[in-house]
């Protein structure tokens, strides 16, 4: 899941780096940077969606710090394994480029996991009690990722029509427009307070990356 908010691009003087310390730690960043995306997108391309998402059978529990923090750490990776599959497929349609029938398959499949996932999620935060101060942040972020599922819920739902319409074997995605998250829930102000807390709780996951 790619970030989702535009980005404004300012001008602004830069300052001439000098000397080979600086030269040697700008290209051994640039160097690290590449083997990151190259890593990404092996990851991406090898990626299939998960069997299983996001389950307890927890209810009217009082959550020790400990048991929130494993279970967000596999909501996000649920979310994150998905997004690897979707990604591409998302960034087809956006590009207006055909999909097969295998990428239509692959993307409803997509969604009804992220439907489950979400859900499964926001029913275990609201049936139990959260440690002191982590309901508030635990509720953003599951309103931020169920709001921004439902962009693709949407995408899965064309798609799907567009398929039944099609009479080649590959689905034309150009009527395809006008498909945004909710902006009060996915912005970037929101993914900032998300990453702090989950920077502070030390839970790490790339599910706003993929």
């Amino acid at each position: 899941m790619k970030k989702i908010m535009s980005v404004i691009l300012s001008c602004c003087l830069i300052a001439i780096i000098s000397g080979c310390g600086n030269d040697e730690k700008t290209a051994a960043s640039s160097t690290n940077e590449g083997k990151h995306k190259e890593k990404q997108t092996s990851d991406k391309s090898n990626a299939k969606l998960p069997s299983i998402v996001f389950e307890s059978d927890s209810k009217n529990e009082t959550l020790s710090k400990s048991q929130i923090h494993k279970s967000i750490q596999r909501y996000l990776d649920t979310n994150e394994n998905i997004y690897k599959v979707t990604s591409n497929i998302e960034e087809k349609i956006w590009e207006h480029k055909p999909l097969t029938k295998k990428e239509a398959d692959q993307l409803e499949e997509g969604r009804k996991l992220e439907e489950k996932n979400d859900q499964n999620f926001a029913n275990y935060i609201e049936k139990n009690k959260l440690p002191n101060g982590y309901q508030k942040e635990t509720n953003r972020l599951s309103e931020y990722f169920t709001a921004y599922n439902q962009t693709i819920s949407q995408l899965g739902d064309h798609v799907q029509k567009l398929e039944d319409e099609t009479e080649s074997g590959l689905i034309s995605t150009k009527e395809i427009k006008g498909i945004v998250a909710d902006g009060s829930k996915v912005n970037g102000k929101q993914q900032a307070k998300i990453e702090r807390f989950l920077k502070k709780i030390n839970v790490k996951t790339n599910a706003f990356e993929v």
